[in-house]
């Protein structure tokens, strides 16, 4: 039984006894919910489409035993005490046709059709979509049922304990500290301080260069291009470099002159708490500042980004940055809007799409803001857009450096060698994307709107699953928002800002949405969080709407026990189940350079698996000083490369699968 999920059943039991002890229903229920999700969980696939392992097999039959067990504690529950009729009453009132709306939505979002239609599996995905139905409205149902039967003692304290935290003046820093050290807990522990992409490598690899004060090496040559290549590592006339933007590489280049770069996001992650508070606080409410803050705080997405080594948490730290200094007033506000155009830019050499986005929508907020009656409005609009273009543009001489050609980027010269040219390009086409799946994760050859559709889906899957990691759909206090609440100008901006993302991520060959979260969708993270904060105070109205008294303290007992759960249940079943050594990726090679065995030496890694190699390639120096890992390529590219890389010791390494390993 994995450890994650015996930690489950020992809370289900604690909560047990407490309902015992205190002879109340509600801890019965909860502990009835609790392990309903562990069973939930336990059938849930955690790598690639998320599917659900329907055949009752090995612990599979345990967790329908589990979620049975939820279903008849829910139904016994609104049985007694009236509260099947009070249930029923107050569904009329929030209306029958809005509730429906609601399930559906979630039911959208909770099953992707990728992988099934890849392989015409129809019917499968057909049970995929009943079984997921089945659970959404089991753990409602629960929901519902414990909302109504909260006791007062708890109601009480729930709302003492929601109002010093909304107006504490600590909290941003608590909770920016809070989500620096789970960050950072996650990087050493499941993470592992060791990328778990291809992408990871090649930014590490980036920012080791910078760090050395190169933008880019001379090729190894020979041989060793070979041996050294790796994907996202272009090897281009006579040139070494990754293929990514460079603002990122040249934050984390930090970490690594430290010698610590797994700290950089975590750091940056606790960060962005601090801005989103900021900027909230003064463009709303300090109310609802505090309940996006603890939505990040519990944000698996949020946290589990901030300990990798993508670029993600960055674009998140720029965008709000931008934004915080875009309420900047008075005499300073014209160098604050320099500052945030400055922000923007980076955004652009971070991920280029993005900062193309979100500057425009920025850009159009500050002309929106600034009296162009007067000229300094036109100032202020003037500034943002110099400090755009001063460091926005910076990519053209950079890019001519890399490649030669101003407007040739580095990532679309590499596909355009490695597939075929404009295979990378943004739009719908027959030559667009991979030649192939690309393992199964691109559906069909070239990219058209149904594809971008199933993909799009997946993604929203994926936000829906990663988003707060609650079992009923993370999405939810969106959909209540939208389906009852009352739309304000910023709701309508968070929705422009997800829907732009979406839209143009459309038109992109790959989905990302297979590491942490739909990463590519990385922008909507912080606006569904906000909606998701507008949903909370939505529901609470609805509350008392349906007739239950104290309906804002009901909300928040249901909210949180379930971020509890995401916080406490998910987040661990993801770290043990996906994210340690995901894809394959593993620290043996740095064990290995770690024990002192091999110094100064040259290792054969007999594998040409990314992940394999990749575990290996990440501990060169851009210099390849220190031990020197490269791929075996047969006896007489070996040979050449050991003439190349004179008086050091020779080791042949096999893949950790087979273990072994010869001097």
């Amino acid at each position: 039984m994995p450890l994650w999920f015996a930690a489950m059943l020992g809370l289900a039991g604690a909560l047990g006894l407490i309902a015992l002890l205190r002879r109340e229903g509600m801890w019965a229920l909860a502990a009835a919910f609790v392990a309903g999700n562990a069973g939930h969980l336990g059938l849930e696939d955690p790598l690639w489409f998320g599917a659900l392992k329907l055949k009752p097999q090995g612990l599979a039959q345990f967790c329908y035993v589990l979620i049975a067990l939820e279903a008849a504690a829910a139904g016994i529950a609104l049985l007694s005490g009236g509260r099947l009729a009070a249930l029923w009453q107050g569904a009329q009132r929030l209306g029958m046709r809005r509730i429906l709306l609601l399930g559906l939505l979630l039911l959208i979002c909770a099953v992707s059709p990728m992988g099934f239609v890849l392989r015409h599996e129809y019917t499968t995905f057909a049970k995929q979509v009943f079984a997921s139905a089945d659970l959404i409205a089991i753990h409602g149902v629960c929901l519902a049922a414990l909302a109504m039967m909260a006791p007062e003692e708890v109601l009480r304290q729930m709302g003492a304990w929601g109002e010093r935290v909304a107006v504490s003046p600590r909290l941003p820093y608590v909770a920016a500290l809070w989500a620096f050290g789970v960050s950072l807990l996650l990087a050493l522990t499941a993470f592992d301080r060791m990328p778990r992409l291809p992408d990871e490598v090649a930014y590490l690899f980036q920012a080791k260069m910078y760090a050395a004060g190169h933008l880019y090496l001379a090729a190894p040559g020979g041989a060793l291009n070979a041996a050294l290549a790796y994907d996202w590592i272009s090897i281009e006339s006579g040139k070494w470099f990754s293929i990514f933007p460079p603002a990122w590489p040249a934050v984390l280049a930090l970490g690594v002159a430290a010698g610590a770069p797994f700290i950089v996001n975590p750091l940056l992650t606790g960060l962005a708490v601090l801005l989103s508070h900021s900027f909230v606080a003064r463009i709303a409410s300090t109310r609802l500042a505090a309940l996006v803050t603890l939505l990040l705080c519990i944000s698996p997405w949020f946290l589990a980004m901030g300990a990798s080594l993508m670029s993600h948490p960055l674009t998140l730290v720029l965008v709000l940055g931008a934004w915080r200094l875009m309420l900047v007033e008075g005499r300073f506000s014209v160098a604050a809007w320099l500052l945030a155009g400055l922000l923007m830019g980076a955004l652009f050499l971070t991920r280029p799409l993005e900062g193309v986005l979100i500057g425009t929508g920025t850009g159009l907020w500050a002309m929106s803001r600034a009296d162009l009656r007067a000229l300094s409005g036109w100032i202020g609009v003037a500034a943002y857009g110099a400090g755009c273009i001063a460091l926005g543009a910076l990519v053209f001489p950079y890019n001519r450096m890399l490649t030669g050609n101003a407007m040739a980027t580095p990532i679309d010269q590499y596909f355009d060698h490695l597939w075929h040219k404009g295979a990378n390009r943004l739009g719908f086409g027959a030559d667009i994307g991979s030649p192939d799946s690309w393992g199964g994760v691109d559906i069909w050859r070239g990219h058209g709107p149904l594809e971008a559709l199933i993909e799009q889906q997946f993604n929203l899957k994926s936000m829906n699953t990663e988003l707060l990691g609650w079992a009923v759909g993370s999405l939810l206090l969106v959909y209540v928002h939208l389906i009852w609440g009352r739309l304000n100008r910023m709701d309508k901006a968070m929705l422009t800002v997800m829907g732009a993302t979406i839209l143009a991520y459309s038109l992109y060959w790959f989905n990302g949405g297979f590491y942490i979260g739909p990463r590519y969708w990385y922008m909507t993270l912080w606006p569904a969080l906000y909606l998701s904060a507008r949903g909370l105070q939505t529901a609470a109205a609805m509350t008392d709407h349906a007739g239950w008294a104290e309906g804002r303290q009901r909300v928040a007992v249901v909210a949180a026990l379930m971020g509890a759960l995401g916080l406490f249940a998910f987040l661990p079943w993801r770290a043990v189940e996906k994210y340690w050594e995901f894809r394959g990726f593993h620290s043996g090679y740095r064990e290995m350079a770690a024990a002192g065995a091999t110094d100064n030496a040259l290792i054969f890694v007999k594998s040409d698996d990314v992940s394999e190699f990749g575990s290996a390639f990440t501990l060169n120096t851009p210099d390849l000083s220190g031990p020197v890992f490269v791929r075996d390529l047969g006896p007489a590219a070996n040979a050449e490369i050991i003439a190349r890389l004179p008086g050091r010791a020779v080791w042949h390494i096999a893949p950790r699968a087979t273990g072994e390993s010869t001097p």
